[in-house]
């Protein structure tokens, strides 16, 4: 089923020898201090999987070895695309970019996989392109609406701060390429559930009904907060109703159901488990890892009231127990 003009042994080494220079510069401008063995990991990660698929990928079964070769490919397309992104936000000067970028690439991905496919293409190979254009066109839409007004987002600003003059060339790695990892480990599941070649299973649809679910919370949880936002009568406000009273982040809890949707799908594919890690590492990723910490730490230094709404509402998991209180005024 594979279809490019340039076989696999040409163009896997070609990226090898280009991502090895910069793998290593990455690594090598890293600060020395308190650093996470994840941040050592990423810039390796392409390269080892390179070689993995060099070493012993003709061994592999024509499913697998296929299913591989696009993801790699599929990393190769999202490294040109965002450096491209990263001369913008260079003579832009506003590296929050990524955001919206992240959005649209992950729109742009499935259909840059389809059009990989042979024509007889079935529609179960659509599933997947449809919810995806749905959700994070929707999501790359809003955060569009949300960030283009205002410029730089604060938290990019602060890097920009504290690297100084060479933040200009460390934010390809730090923001750019780092992400650009992150998004190509997540999209495992759509590389497989789009490889597929029988056609609807029930796979199909439980994993539908799993992205539904993340939907109505992702784009449900953006929109109450939206609305709070415009409503609030003091920024110390806190949103502790609706979807907000049942945890912290229900858009980030939204995002990783999506995510395990997408999984489910892939599950027909034969070696489609191999998307269960990928999906388990977005909801770590969303949970753990980056967003809910990152953003935890941002509302314990703004919001007085911060620390009372996080002993009565668990921060990733919903819990339908969960108390709204009545008090809605600014918490001194």
């Amino acid at each position: 089923m594979s279809t490019y003009a340039i076989p696999a042994s040409a163009w896997i080494p070609l990226w090898l020898v280009l991502w090895l220079p910069l793998a290593g510069f990455w690594l090598w401008q890293q600060p020395r201090g308190k650093l996470r063995w994840l941040d050592r990991v990423y810039p390796l990660l392409p390269l080892a999987m390179a070689l993995l698929y060099m070493s012993i990928g003709w061994r592999w079964p024509p499913a697998l070895s296929g299913a591989f070769v696009q993801w790699l490919a599929l990393g190769v397309w999202l490294w040109l695309t965002l450096t491209l992104v990263w001369l913008i936000s260079v003579l832009k000067r506003d590296s929050s970019i990524m955001d919206w970028a992240f959005g649209y690439l992950l729109v742009a991905a499935p259909w840059w996989l389809w059009s990989q496919l042979p024509p007889e293409r079935s529609s179960a190979h659509l599933v997947l392109v449809v919810l995806s254009t749905l959700g994070f066109g929707r999501y790359a839409l809003y955060v569009t609406w949300r960030n283009l007004p205002h410029g730089e987002d604060p938290r990019y600003a602060r890097w920009r701060e504290r690297s100084g003059p060479r933040w200009w060339w460390w934010s390809y790695f730090q923001v750019f390429l780092l992400q650009g990892v992150v998004m190509w480990l997540w999209a495992i599941p759509m590389v497989l559930a789009l490889r597929l070649e029988a056609g609807w299973s029930l796979w199909h649809g439980l994993g539908a009904l799993i992205w539904l679910v993340g939907l109505v919370f992702e784009a449900g949880g953006d929109w109450q907060l939206a609305r709070f936002k415009r409503e609030r009568k003091s920024a110390e406000q806190l949103l502790d109703s609706g979807l907000w009273s049942l945890c912290r982040h229900p858009n980030y809890f939204g995002q990783a159901c999506m995510w395990w949707g997408y999984a489910v799908i892939a599950l027909a594919h034969p070696w489609g488990w191999l998307a269960l890690p990928s999906a388990a590492y977005v909801t770590w990723f969303m949970h753990r890892g980056s967003a809910t910490s990152l953003m935890e730490r941002h509302m314990m230094k703004t919001k007085p009231g911060y620390a009372q709404y996080c002993e009565r509402v668990p921060a990733f998991f919903p819990r339908w127990s969960a108390k709204t209180p009545v008090q809605k005024e600014p918490q001194a």
